[in-house]
């Protein structure tokens, strides 16, 4: 009987421990942001781009859903993003869009320069007009490494949404992930990013807590590893068009 009871005991811990490592590992590290208060996350922005894509044989015409990262102020910001997020992108009529979160009005984006390939998955954006910008995110110098940690936030849509262009995107992070490979190029880090993340910002901190740009988003599985490029090889192509 007392073994009986000894036993029962164990296996109830074993549940216990089980249960709670299958919750964490099921957690979805993805945190809701408010998009409309003070902070870095006011320097994030959705983009919408227009694509063709040969798809049956035949083109056809699709949005591309990405984030865009102002990170120079305004009236002529200029904004950072990924290339892969135009790589089909052809359209002299459809202009790109950008949401002003001031107004919630779209504004027309014009594409600057890009890398050209997933190695230099960057591209350089500013409005077609003079946009109000109240925050951006600086980029910063300090060379990425090892447990840095960092702060992975874009727009995508909920875990229990699809993916579909008509979905509503809202402003999600990762804000408790970290660096896991600084030798390779693009750098990895365990952040969790999805589809709609991409050109968004990989953002650490200072110490006096200001937030600065490390990196972009730019490739990953969506629940273990995210690639990003880094920001501070921008610094110059930024100076350039400044």
């Amino acid at each position: 009987m007392r073994f009986a009871l000894q036993l029962l005991v164990s296996i109830t811990l074993a549940v216990a421990l089980l249960s709670g490592r299958m919750t964490a590992v099921s957690a979805d590290p993805l945190t809701p942001l408010p998009e409309h208060v003070g902070g870095w996350q006011q320097a994030l922005f959705p983009l919408s781009i227009p694509v063709t894509r040969l798809t049956e044989g035949r083109m056809r015409h699709f949005t591309e859903h990405c984030t865009a990262v102002a990170v120079t102020p305004g009236p002529t910001s200029l904004f950072v993003s990924a290339w892969h997020c135009f790589e089909d992108y052809r359209s002299t009529i459809t202009p790109i869009l950008l949401v002003d979160h001031q107004t919630t009005t779209p504004v027309h984006m014009k594409l600057l320069e890009t890398g050209g390939s997933m190695q230099e998955d960057w591209a350089l954006l500013e409005p077609d007009s003079p946009l109000t910008i109240d925050t951006w995110i600086p980029i910063s110098t300090t060379p990425h490494h090892v447990g840095q940690p960092l702060i992975a936030a874009g727009f995508a849509p909920r875990p229990d949404q699809s993916s579909d262009d008509t979905v509503k995107r809202y402003l999600v992070a990762d804000i408790a992930c970290s660096v896991i490979d600084a030798s390779n190029h693009p750098p990895a880090s365990d952040c969790v990013a999805r589809k709609g993340a991409s050109g968004g910002a990989m953002i650490s901190l200072n110490d006096s807590g200001s937030a600065r740009l490390q990196g972009v988003i730019s490739a990953g599985d969506g629940e273990t590893v995210s690639y990003f490029y880094p920001a501070s090889s921008l610094v110059r192509r930024l100076g350039r068009l400044r």
